[in-house]
């Protein structure tokens, strides 16, 4: 179980690298909500080139787990993450999660159904990208708006993913347009994701704190630590022929 974290943890962390380095400024303006939800329908990730640290942590036998990653990452391609001391290291795209661990001399490669297994809903590369980056992959019309609720706009529509419908709602800051909570019910499982710090780098807004939630529990936490935007990449991965392969 615990490695099964583990892959999930590098797997998550390595989209939500993206996490900027500049404080966002606050504004005291506060927007209508059809502006609020016509700027953050328009919010996309502009950087192509990032390497980062953050701290990752996770509850097991209710113990606080926690490790620190390097990531690399060039965007809508592929996201490499590697473990303390090079222990572990992920490598993702489109098509494929790959993982092996140096110590236990072992490996995994997937697809995202292994994703979709662990959090309870279909997704694919594009969606959960756009899930960490703290950037909508549903767009929501006005009609969309639900309630004023301790100066958040919410808004909520149904959603197909997979084969199954949801009832998605997202809640979003009228001072800046910042996405701080995104839920998906399907009145079996309830996915959320907290966002609740930002910075900024390169004029992009994304979360640097980041909480993953199944039906109210905590699965995941995730803090970037440092980040510097790159103008090339390198994502060095090869699984040795001696590993053995793993099934999950």
């Amino acid at each position: 179980l615990i490695m099964k974290k583990t892959i999930l943890l590098l797997l998550i962390i390595s989209f939500s690298s993206c996490s900027l380095t500049k404080k966002t400024i606050e504004s005291d303006r506060k927007y209508s909500p059809q502006k609020v939800i016509r700027n953050a329908n328009k919010n996309i990730n502009k950087i192509k080139y990032i390497q980062a640290k953050a701290k990752i942590s996770f509850t097991d036998n209710k113990k606080i787990q926690s490790n620190t990653i390097t990531l690399r990452i060039s965007s809508n391609q592929k996201l490499w993450a590697n473990a303390t001391l090079g222990a572990a290291r992920v490598l993702i795209n489109n098509d494929s999660i790959k993982y092996y661990n140096k110590i236990e001399r072992n490996f995994f490669v997937s697809d995202f159904n292994y994703i979709n297994k662990i959090i309870g809903i279909e997704i694919d590369f594009q969606i959960l990208q756009s899930l960490i980056l703290g950037v909508l992959f549903e767009k929501y019309d006005y009609s969309s708006f639900n309630e004023i609720n301790d100066e958040i706009y919410s808004f909520k529509k149904d959603i197909v993913l997979g084969k199954k419908s949801f009832k998605s709602m997202v809640y979003i800051s009228p001072y800046n347009f910042r996405i701080l909570k995104i839920i998906f019910d399907d009145d079996i499982n309830k996915f959320e994701v907290d966002y609740d710090d930002y910075l900024i780098l390169e004029n992009q807004n994304i979360p640097t704190k980041i909480t993953f939630r199944n039906n109210g529990v905590e699965n995941f936490h995730i803090e970037i630590k440092s980040i510097v935007s790159l103008d090339k990449i390198n994502l060095p991965f090869r699984i040795p022929k001696s590993y053995k392969r793993i099934n999950f």
